[in-house]
């Protein structure tokens, strides 16, 4: 019987690197040592390779039963590194036999496209007999003039069409280019107790989710169902992974079997409001959402009415607008008549100010919830619909009420330091995140040192994520920023930047809050297991430690916004873009660019649809392997460019910056899947994708526009994930018309985070060794140095030495468990070490980088 590996199966395979292997069939033949090796080559195609207790496992196993495994967990990982896609570019042949002078290729398809008929000679060489009529697209072609082992779809319209004409000659297949490869180990594990494990770490998790990590707990959610009621913990932190795990319960159970574990975790109106917009399929997050409203071009009241008008009366535009709903599920009786149980239960003030914060979201909710059907038994819940609602009206009187908000604000326009401390001091969260504005807001150093003691003394009831971003954004605010950055709620980033107008804080206040925040941290991370070694890589000091994940794009890579890695030693980046339309979905077209960039951000040139073969003093630094117009369900299209690195960087480009333009149809959210990433190549003459080159691969997401997910910086060789979206136009986006937009978003990120403000992996892991280690091991280029505490030396003042001393050099990890926290996985560990690796190799991570944050 094959087995099929579930959701769940896949999510730990990807995570841990951790496979399932049945027990032994004792009836059947042993497989043969031929046998394994087919499986061993078939798992190093996708870049594996099976660990030595796997590979026992497998080798007693019958041949039926290491086949059925076999097929079974290559699909699985197949999908891991997205090789069950095709990959077919529009010139099949790349990247050779690609149009050296585009713009003649374009003149040359725009007159087959007018002018071409069936039955006459072709246009462009002469010759009888050599076109054929293309299905559906209806272009006349010449076998001639267009290579048909070449192109993949109709060399006119870019489009894809019938293969089985007899233009579209046989292409021989690809093999795997001949590269240098790191293979991931696979190893073998108990899948259900890895997935229990998985999910109290998720609940552990002192910070949002990433979408991937959203994704990977609904998954396991769904695969246990209402085995989960029983592993919910007494405490989970984070209100929006609380919405995200009853939101799926709710799906799956009786709500009042829920509501009797998991009740406890909601405390206030905003938590059963984010599980009801969980349970709906939405964001959480509770921000408003990007949609897109035809507009009649007629609507005169608008200042763009008749304008457009007297273009086409009937004619309609997209307007962006910010949602202020969603879309509810259904709610059955027995799970309305639980939630408002539930609010009815909550203190009737704290209620009411608590929908106010968000009174439209009510407003809408209230016709599905239906709170006056019963308002004698739920009569807090009445009231505060009834003032929710009054307060929608314009001109209706409204019950007079003033929630905590209100008394904040109060006391700021009024500058009231005590009554401000007095307010923020109720909630020590919102204290926290308003820290620097409360300083900037004391005039005297008095009312300062009082601001900064109030902030100490209320340090230990604050989340750690929190203190670690004060922790590196304080330091930065004695002196003004060359640029802020400020990133909002939603599903993807888009991100704002200003001119750093602030004053600046003063910097003795900021030493002694920093020296404040390392104690609390110091403290909290030396509640972890007390372990001998903590090994770290230097280059770490440019991984940025999680934060807004929300936000971040689903990747095959936990690379934070933000980040930089050094790029391997190879000639060639290839970038790819992956697409596919929803069956009987609206043609797509997005487009693959790569823009070029020199040292003063002065722009060189760009390597896309319009421009195949990007050429800087006459050598040619990047090609394109062409442009697809539509990704048909369910093969979809593909798109590539080759960067040579070598030639980029002697002819003057500093920057390679990869764009991914929303051109026409759907956008990237409504598509079946869309995806893109980078492989680094010294043999580009193989398989068009080769998942053992990738390096990192991300998913694209959010509306439409220009997506900014990376840049290199070709003369340090690091690549910085960017992870930025520019809103572009509807359509038709190009780099020739983002370009500026371009010029302005990578330099300020680069500038922004390059300037310390957010936390990087490296000093996470300091704070760990520092707190709960005897040893601490920094990697860099030269090796392993050592550091050893002392005797009766204290955290405090071990850290210090990690951040100033050199160490010792050293050449062993020791035989005890560490704790490691690498960019590759290639060091042998001790057996039951812990780790977090970057771009898993030998070994893969055992925890995440958000384990690390509580």
């Amino acid at each position: 019987m094959t087995p099929i590996l579930s959701a769940t199966h896949t999510v730990i395979a990807r995570r841990h690197g951790v496979v399932w292997v049945a027990a032994a069939d004792r009836d059947g033949l042993r497989a043969t040592t031929d046998e394994l090796a087919a499986v061993d080559l078939e798992l190093a195609k996708l870049g594996y390779a099976a660990s030595t207790r796997l590979r026992a496992a497998l080798a007693a196993l019958s041949t039926s039963a290491l086949t059925s495994w076999s097929q079974a967990v290559c699909a699985s990982l197949s999908t891991i590194v997205a090789a069950d896609k095709p990959y077919e570019p529009l010139f099949r042949s790349f990247p050779h036999g690609i149009p050296n002078d585009t713009g003649e290729n374009v003149w040359r398809r725009v007159l087959v496209h007018y002018f071409q008929a069936s039955e006459q000679a072709c246009l462009t060489c002469g010759r009888v007999g050599v076109t054929h009529v293309l299905n559906p697209c209806g272009h006349v072609v010449c076998d001639r003039c267009f290579d048909g082992a070449s192109y993949s779809a109709c060399p006119i319209c870019l489009r894809h069409v019938d293969a089985a004409s007899p233009f579209f000659l046989h292409s021989p297949a690809r093999p795997l280019p001949a590269e240098r490869v790191r293979f991931k180990r696979l190893d073998i594990g108990n899948v259900d107790v890895a997935a229990l494990t998985l999910f109290e770490e998720f609940c552990a998790r002192q910070q949002v989710m990433s979408p991937v990590d959203v994704a990977d707990l609904t998954t396991i959610v769904k695969h246990c169902g209402e085995a989960v009621i029983g592993w919910l913990p007494a405490t989970i932190a984070v209100k929006e992974n609380v919405a995200h795990i009853v939101g799926a319960l709710f799906q799956l159970a009786d709500p009042v079997a829920v509501l009797a574990k998991a009740g406890a975790h909601l405390k206030t109106a905003t938590d059963v409001l984010r599980v009801l917009a969980a349970y709906s399929g939405t964001d959480p997050s509770l921000a408003a959402q990007q949609q897109f409203k035809p507009l009649v071009a007629d609507e005169r009241a608008r200042w763009f009415g008749q304008p457009l008008a007297a273009l086409d009366a009937t004619s309609k535009v997209p307007t962006r607008i910010a949602a202020r709903r969603f879309k509810v599920g259904k709610l059955k009786r027995p799970l309305r008549r639980a939630l408002l149980q539930l609010l009815n239960s909550f203190d009737p003030d704290a209620l009411v100010e608590d929908m106010l914060r968000h009174q439209s979201l009510w407003v809408w909710l209230g016709a599905f919830l239906h709170p006056h059907e019963h308002a004698d038994r739920h009569p807090n819940v009445a009231r505060a619909f009834l003032i929710v609602r009054t307060r929608d009206h314009v001109g209706v009187a409204a019950p007079i009420f003033y929630g905590w908000a209100a008394g904040l604000e109060l006391a700021i326009v009024a500058v009231d330091v005590d009554a401000m401390l007095a307010t923020l001091l109720q909630r020590p969260g919102e204290f926290a995140r308003r820290f620097d504005h409360a300083l900037r807001l004391c005039t005297t150093d008095v009312e300062r040192r009082r601001v900064l003691q109030a902030f100490i003394d209320v340090r230990e009831r604050l989340a750690t994520p929190v203190l670690l971003t004060l922790l590196s954004a304080l330091p930065t605010r004695t002196a003004p920023a060359d640029v802020r950055l400020i990133f909002p709620k939603g599903t993807v980033v888009t991100g704002i930047s200003i001119a750093d107008d602030r004053a600046v804080l003063d910097e003795g206040i900021v030493v002694d809050a920093v020296s404040a925040i390392e104690a609390e941290l110091l403290r909290r991370f030396a509640a972890h297991p007390s372990i001998d070694t903590v090994v770290v890589d230097a280059a770490l000091k440019t991984v940025i430690a999680p934060f807004h994940e929300r936000t971040a794009s689903r990747g095959a890579v936990s690379l934070t916004r933000g980040s930089a890695v050094a790029m391997p030693s190879t000639r060639w980046a290839r970038l790819f873009l992956h697409w596919c339309q929803p069956e009987g979905g609206q043609r797509t077209d997005i487009d693959l660019s790569v823009a070029f960039y020199d040292d003063n951000w002065a722009y060189l040139g760009v390597c896309s649809y319009y421009a195949l073969k990007c050429e800087v003093h006459d050598t040619i630094i990047a090609t394109s392997s062409g442009d697809l117009t539509s990704a048909p369900f369910p093969d979809g299209a593909s798109e590539f460019v080759d960067v040579d690195r070598v030639a980029a960087a002697r002819m003057g480009a500093r920057y390679a910056v990869m764009v991914v333009n929303a051109y026409s149809g759907l956008s990237f959210s409504k598509l079946e899947r869309a995806w893109a990433g980078v492989m680094f190549r010294d043999d580009v003459d193989g398989t068009h994708f080769d998942p053992r080159t990738v390096l990192h691969r991300f998913d694209l997401q959010g509306e439409n526009g220009v997506f900014l997910p990376m840049a290199f910086d070709l003369a340090q060789d690091r690549l910085h994930w960017i992870d930025a979206y520019s809103r572009g136009d509807f359509s038709m986006n190009t780099v020739e018309s983002s370009k500026n937009a371009i010029a302005k978003i990578v330099p300020e990120s680069l500038s922004y985070f390059g300037s310390g403000v957010r936390t990087s992996m490296y000093a996470l892991a300091l704070l760990h060794g520092a707190a709960h280690a005897q040893r601490v091991l920094v990697r860099d280029v030269d090796g392993l140095r050592a550091f050893v505490r002392g005797a009766t030396e204290s955290a405090r003042a071990f850290l210090a030495r990690l951040k100033t001393d050199a160490g010792e050099p050293t050449t062993s990890l020791g035989d005890a468990p560490v704790l490691a926290v690498l960019v590759d996985g290639d060091l042998d560990l001790p057996p039951a070490s812990a780790s977090w690796v970057l771009l898993p190799a030998a070994a893969s991570s055992t925890i995440s980088a958000a384990d690390l944050i509580r």
